[in-house]
């Protein structure tokens, strides 16, 4: 029997093109591909997703943020001592949880929605002759916060006080806060979250009200 031969690829000529790849290119070194996607739907610039230390994006992850709660924590307790918790949905809400033990308070989430230029809370109870904290995870004109002590004020709030974790230099700060800056900050909890009522999207540094 004869053999058949093997054909051999011909030799690629100089300046000639490579076939066409359908793989998709890496992800920059540092960005996981669940990074890539939190990014994506945040809607951070092309130029600021090419890697994790970038200035402009800062990330804070969820091995920072039990110290990020600790600090804040003591830093509320110093001057305050809150019956009620309030988190706002849905960054508010990690925040909060992690605020209300140390702080020996109740919780309660609540929902802020965002209507043209307004904040609007939906009601609060359980607050009546109480002091109550609303928490976010970041404010930049502080009208979500604001929406949100407004109905725990016609809750029967007897005082409210504000904190988040991020604030923007020369916008609104609330009573405490923990990082002032002007970069986007994207949350470990940004990667689990979903498109939802605030403008398509409820991840928290796409809000930032």
């Amino acid at each position: 029997m004869r053999k058949q031969k093997t054909r051999r690829p011909a030799p690629t000529r100089a300046g000639a093109r490579r076939p066409h790849s359908t793989q998709r290119a890496e992800q920059p070194l540092g960005v996981g591909v669940g990074d890539a996607f939190a990014l994506e739907r945040l809607q951070v610039p092309r130029h600021l997703s090419s890697a994790r230390t970038r200035e402009g994006l800062r990330e804070v992850g969820w091995s920072e943020f039990p110290e990020i709660a600790r600090s804040l924590a003591e830093r509320i307790a110093a001057d305050y001592a809150p019956d009620v918790v309030l988190g706002v949905m849905n960054g508010g809400v990690f925040l909060g949880g992690a605020l209300a033990v140390p702080l020996r308070a109740e919780f309660h989430p609540v929902r802020v929605t965002k209507k043209g230029k307004r904040s609007i809370s939906e009601p609060v109870s359980g607050v009546r002759g109480k002091r109550v904290l609303v928490v976010d995870d970041v404010t930049v004109s502080g009208k979500t916060l604001g929406a949100a002590c407004a109905a725990a004020r016609r809750g029967g709030a007897r005082e409210t006080r504000t904190a988040t974790i991020v604030v923007r230099p020369t916008r609104n700060h609330g009573n405490y806060h923990v990082l002032e800056t002007d970069d986007l900050v994207v949350f470990g909890w940004d990667y689990q979250l979903h498109g939802g009522e605030r403008g398509g999207s409820d991840d928290p540094g796409d809000v930032g009200v």
